[in-house]
């Protein structure tokens, strides 16, 4: 692609961006309920379930609290518990943008 396209394409785009100041993005956006997206999550995890057990790979997931890997056999092994902390204490972390997050190493 040459330059000048390239240039004759920003211009374009600056005038478009120039035209529309001040508006949101939100108006040129499709309106789709929390149920779409559910669904979407739903089937795709169902898809890559689907895809690791054609594959004979192991399918890792959460139950009562633990996090579990079944293997292509059917059996199925305990990882690690989670966890859990409660709301206040979930509220009270003074996180700000930038604060790196570490996760200490299985021991």
């Amino acid at each position: 692609m040459s330059r000048r396209s390239n240039q004759h394409r920003f211009k374009i785009y600056q005038a478009f961006k120039e035209a529309r100041k001040g508006e949101d993005l939100n108006t040129y956006e499709e309106p789709v309920s929390k149920a779409f997206f559910e669904t979407i999550g739903r089937e795709a995890a169902i898809n890559a379930i689907n895809e690791n057990k054609a594959m004979n790979l192991p399918v890792t997931f959460v139950r009562d609290g633990w996090v579990v890997r079944e293997m292509p056999d059917g059996r199925q092994e305990r990882i690690s518990q989670i966890a859990l902390i409660s709301l206040e204490a979930y509220k009270k972390r003074n996180l700000i943008k930038g604060t790196v997050i570490h996760v200490g190493k299985k021991r």
